[in-house]
């Protein structure tokens, strides 16, 4: 991407587009083998074939490695030969020696169901069948990642635009088109030059989550800054990455984030953000979901838009805690 310089640019409102309007210890590398390298082989081309997301498939594989390393080098044992009791001393390892959370260990336990169904393995139903009955898994806390509405985006944008950083209004425009569209990080680092209609602000995702296209749109103050931000871009072919790295590249999918979390990090420091609150970027997909449903908004087009599978999944939102704390205050008012 070429350099843009925010402080004298041809439009003097740019600013103005900057910010949200509201309107109403670190883990072992897991060196590979020839045999780990089979089975991953066969692995991915079994789930590839059953339409498998790549990205899911990466995640797969990144367990995949571990739970072969313990069979083979720990337990010196193929993946079929593993009893119960190795796959006890699995998760012990995984907390012990890998210092896991109950989480991540759920994952590995749900992963390994996945593994031993595709090559149609049937050691792990003795442990599987236990561990229900035991309930080893159930009990697991998931804490939802805090909403953002956009106040705080706005504080977020403030801060990035004080950075003396080529990418701000590139990295402003991400975040804007996040809150538009309500749309997850993956989603909008994907777009290309042929997905979006740079003249109706519209844009159609192709690769989703729920492997589904859709369309969504923004304001016309976040098309105008994505219109200004475009003309610096190295290249605008119909395949071309809408947001790019210097070199005119797909901008990596974790940049984002980093920036976000830099900011946000800033803001627990001054106070202006409670420490306990668990902020990331896909809380702007959380934020923007809370206040459509604030808007009034049907929860079905809710659903629709944000692309959710299951109304479930919306429903979440609608009893979020945002949305009960809002409801209280404005059950005092009333009182």
């Amino acid at each position: 991407m070429k350099g843009i310089n925010t402080n004298s640019n041809p439009m003097n409102n740019i600013d103005e587009l900057l910010t949200i309007k509201t309107k109403g210890k670190k883990k072992e590398k897991i060196p590979g083998s020839t045999r780990m390298d089979d089975w991953i082989d066969r692995f991915v081309e079994e789930r590839e074939f059953d339409g498998i997301k790549k990205s899911t498939i990466g995640n797969d594989i990144t367990r995949l490695r571990v739970y072969l390393r313990f069979c083979l080098e720990i337990q010196e044992k193929e993946p079929p030969e593993m009893t119960n009791d190795d796959f006890v001393k699995f998760f012990n390892y995984l907390e012990k020696e890998r210092n896991t959370s109950r989480n991540t260990q759920n994952r590995y336990f749900n992963f390994l169901k996945v593994f031993h169904r595709v090559f149609k393995l049937k050691n792990f139903n003795e442990f599987e069948q236990e561990s229900y009955g035991r309930k080893r898994f159930n009990k697991i806390e998931v804490r939802h990642y805090d909403s953002v509405n956009s106040e705080i985006l706005n504080a977020v944008i403030e801060k990035i635009i004080k950075k003396n950083c080529r990418s701000k209004i590139r990295d402003i425009a991400m975040l804007r088109l996040l809150w538009d569209t309500g749309c997850r990080h993956s989603e909008i680092t994907n777009l290309t030059y042929g997905d979006c209609d740079f003249k109706n602000g519209e844009f159609l995702l192709r690769n989703t989550k729920g492997s589904k296209e859709r369309k969504v749109i923004c304001t016309h103050e976040t098309l105008k800054l994505l219109n200004y931000y475009v003309k610096h871009n190295i290249y605008s072919t119909p395949n071309s990455p809408l947001f790019q790295n210097e070199r005119g590249r797909k901008l990596n999918k974790t940049w984002l984030g980093r920036v976000f979390k830099d900011a946000i990090d800033e803001l627990k420091a001054e106070g202006e953000i409670p420490q306990n609150k668990r902020i990331v970027i896909h809380s702007i997909r959380h934020g923007r979901a809370v206040d459509m449903l604030n808007k009034g908004i049907g929860i079905d087009i809710v659903k629709e838009y944000l692309g959710h599978k299951s109304l479930e999944t919306t429903l979440f939102y609608s009893h979020s805690r945002e949305r009960t704390e809002s409801m209280l205050n404005d059950l005092k008012d009333l009182l």
